[in-house]
């Protein structure tokens, strides 16, 4: 902290509690300072810490209506510049919002003892400093001995390395557009969990929609540590369903058909251990007693579920056994195209993990969904399936070390349920005007400041806030450790590899 880069001064009622504004001390130190920079100045109460939140540049020679028409009047402006210097007259000020006062043995000492709040402003006249990059990790809640490598800060490249326990111990979202590079990021985030020495990364089950992180698979160093599961082999295991269960994907099932239905289940149970739809039905149609029309119509909704191809005696594949700390399960749903039966398939892994987490029979997990808004939508009318059981996680799941990261690209049309109790946000490039709107107001931390640069990040931008980090920062996420082997290509480059098929 011993680069002064300027002065504080008083500037329009500044500085009070909450800003203050510094005079940049000279022109070779502007290129150090840019908006989002971490500065320090010693108050007092300790050293103040702050953030560039604007930088304006002012000129009293180019102040004045009459000098600025000489100025353009005259041929030879370079004769008025000989008479009146205008450089000697320009300044810069950066206006800076406060963030906390950090308490250190001295000024030169890297370890910071306490945060406190503000309560008396900056003093005219203190020195300011740009913040070294040990001091501002600690500031900032970074985790350099044992975190996660995410990337860097935009405005200083120093290394952003989050604690996996504040990062996880509560909800994860990644939102952005489609293209925004959600997918990159969750891969990321996965090569830093997979590739974690401390021993203490959860088991993580990735619910994969378009088949965007299967090349993990076929990565060397991370093959023994993936398994892949395609959704054309899922199967869910009958025998564990009551019949409220069968109503959850059957919502047409009445309540005296449920009746019926747990009835024959309880019997079914006691003659067969391992039983499937068929065998139901056959009970159903065995019966004798009863109101024939209503036992008929059960039936058809029983086969109606039972040519989805989803149900059967056994579960696969088998959760318990494949859930495991720092393994990756990649579910891939590429080839399924009905949302319904995503969304049974989706409510069935989230009730099942759950269930055993809360009974301690799987290590604590990180449950990763792609495309939530289809998994967890907001809409009022919405049946989606699987909604209730992801927004039972997203309440209560941290109290059974059941992290849940949603991904989606919709934070609108996202359950807001779910969105609130995301604790942690990583988001890209936003630039609808209804998400950006519906961040504001589900988090307190995204004011319009930041909603306007949210709606510019370039791809590989993001903004990272809420419990990974003590204040929200824009980072650079680093490059991927193991890119995928077949590269993204565009348009005009798929339709040629087509044409090369067709004509070979």
């Amino acid at each position: 902290m011993k680069d002064k880069i300027g002065t504080v001064f008083n500037y329009n009622q500044l500085p009070d509690v909450s800003r203050f504004p510094f005079i940049i001390s000279l022109k070779k130190k502007r290129g150090l300072v840019r908006k989002g920079q971490f500065v320090c100045t010693e108050s007092e109460e300790g050293f103040l810490m702050g953030m560039v939140e604007k930088i304006l540049i002012l000129n009293e020679y180019f102040s004045d209506a009459l000098t600025i028409k000489a100025y353009n009047d005259n041929n030879n402006p370079n004769i008025l510049k000989g008479l009146f210097p205008s450089e000697d007259f320009e300044f810069s000020i950066a206006i800076v919002k406060n963030l906390g006062i950090i308490l250190l043995g001295d000024i030169d000492d890297s370890k910071i003892e306490k945060i406190n709040r503000m309560t008396y402003p900056a003093r005219p006249g203190a020195e300011v400093y740009l913040v070294s990059d040990e001091i501002l990790s600690s500031f900032l809640g970074f985790d350099l001995q044992n975190g996660l490598r995410i990337g860097s800060l935009k405005v200083s490249n120093t290394e952003v390395k989050l604690n996996l326990d504040r990062l996880l111990g509560k909800h994860l979202g990644i939102l952005a557009i489609s293209g925004a590079g959600k997918s990159y990021l969750t891969s990321v985030l996965v090569e830093e969990l997979l590739s974690s020495n401390s021993g203490g990364s959860p088991a993580i089950f990735l619910i994969d929609v378009h088949g965007e992180y299967t090349y993990l698979k076929e990565i060397p160093e991370l093959k023994d540590k993936i398994i892949v599961q395609d959704a054309s082999f899922f199967q869910i295991a009958v025998p564990i369903m009551n019949a409220q269960s069968f109503r959850k994907v059957q919502n047409e099932i009445s309540t005296v058909q449920l009746r019926e239905l747990s009835k024959h289940i309880k019997k079914l149970k006691k003659t067969k251990k391992n039983y499937s739809i068929p065998d139901i039905i056959q009970y159903l149609e065995e019966e004798q007693e009863g109101n024939k029309s209503s036992r008929q119509a059960l039936i058809g909704w029983l086969e109606e579920l039972h040519y989805l191809r989803l149900f059967g005696p056994s579960e696969n594949p088998l959760l318990k056994n494949i859930i495991k700390p720092q393994k990756l399960i990649i579910f891939n749903l590429q080839s399924e195209i009905n949302i319904r039966k995503k969304q049974i398939m989706v409510d069935y892994i989230c009730s099942r993990m759950f269930y055993m987490r809360r009974m301690n029979e799987i290590p604590p997990f990180l449950l990763i969904i792609e495309e939530a808004h289809q998994f967890s939508p907001e809409a009022a009318h919405s049946k989606a399936i699987s909604k209730s059981i992801i927004e039972t996680i997203a309440r209560e799941g941290r109290k059974f070390m059941a992290c849940l990261c949603l991904i989606s690209q919709r934070p609108k049309k996202l359950s807001t349920t779910a969105l609130s109790q995301l604790n942690s946000k990583m988001i890209l490039n936003i630039k609808n005007p209804y998400d950006l709107k519906h961040l504001m107001e589900s988090s307190e931390a995204i004011t319009k400041d930041y909603a306007d640069m949210i709606s510019s990040l370039g791809v590989g931008e993001m903004l990272l806030m809420g419990n990974a980090i003590n204040y929200p920062v824009f980072i650079n996420i680093r490059q991927r450790s193991y890119p995928p082997k077949n590269k993204d290509i565009n348009l005009s480059q798929a339709c040629l590899n087509w044409q090369e098929k067709e004509l070979f």
